[in-house]
């Protein structure tokens, strides 16, 4: 497996988590109680933007690194993706 597609699913796994904690919000705001420990449901939301722009950054780089650096032209299209 290619470092790249590594990092690629290290991206989704960020964005992923970050979704989840903004259903953590979610779901506290509803109840309106402390949910999971956390007492305001933006404390939620405050952690989640990080790792949803580290999921996007991540992915948008591994997508420019491969376009950029290949020596070939499988890379750059979308078969050769390492998604």
């Amino acid at each position: 497996m290619k470092i790249i597609a590594i990092i690629n699913y290290l991206g989704w796994a960020s964005g992923i988590f970050g979704g989840l904690l903004m259903l953590g919000g979610v779901i506290g705001f509803f109840t309106g109680t402390e949910f999971l420990g956390v007492g305001s449901f933006f404390n939620f939301f405050f952690i989640a933007n990080s790792f949803l722009f580290l999921g996007i950054f991540i992915l948008v780089g591994t997508r420019c690194f491969c376009c950029c650096n290949c020596k070939d032209d499988k890379c750059c299209t979308d078969e050769g993706k390492a998604i």
